[in-house]
């Protein structure tokens, strides 16, 4: 198998360990198992378990980004980076969009826990924040939403909640609605 292949599995039976027993057993050697590797293999891609858990938070930022970038290609419209953001954080429930973005959530509750490895996920959310703020619409309306959508996030993600689910949908209906010029 490809070095490319054999990173994807690694991470990927990170991922598992972790979301199944949770931080606490994701060593080396638990990764390396359910990779099916040796742990020198595993060591070959990722010389340490910070170095892995770096690149489990990176992918869980890339795969934001590909969802946000598949969105916004289809939108094109003011406020387009603003409701691919929200889009991609809450997909149709159901979709693998969702079961991603769900895996993603539960992965950043359990690794957040560092602020040092947590670092290239907020470097990329500065990124996110300055794109926002070229994203045609009034740039304040445009971080009322993000935060908005954040807070539902985060509260989701701990077990919160925040919105009664009967009314989940239409709150994000909603934020959606106000990104959109007139509105």
């Amino acid at each position: 198998m490809s070095t490319p292949d054999t990173k994807t599995r690694i991470l990927a039976a990170a991922e598992q360990v972790v979301l199944e027993r949770g931080v606490p057993a994701l060593t080396l050697d638990a990764v390396a198992e359910a990779a099916g590797l040796s742990k020198g293999g595993l060591i070959y891609h990722f010389e340490s378990k910070e170095a892995l858990i770096r690149a489990m938070i990176a992918r869980i930022g890339a795969c934001m980004q590909e969802r946000m970038d598949r969105l916004g290609a289809a939108d094109g419209k003011p406020g387009t980076w603003t409701r691919a953001y929200l889009g991609a954080a809450f997909p149709p429930p159901g979709t693998p969009d969702d079961r991603d973005a769900t895996r993603e959530a539960a992965l950043i509750a359990a690794l957040g826990y560092d602020p040092a490895l947590m670092a290239p996920y907020a470097k990329q959310y500065a990124g996110w924040v300055e794109q926002q703020r070229a994203d045609g619409i009034d740039p304040v309306l445009a971080a009322i939403v993000r935060l908005a959508a954040d807070g539902l996030w985060l509260n989701e993600v701990f077990g919160i909640r925040a919105v009664d689910p009967a009314d989940r949908a239409a709150v994000l209906q909603r934020l959606d609605a106000m990104t959109r010029p007139g509105a």
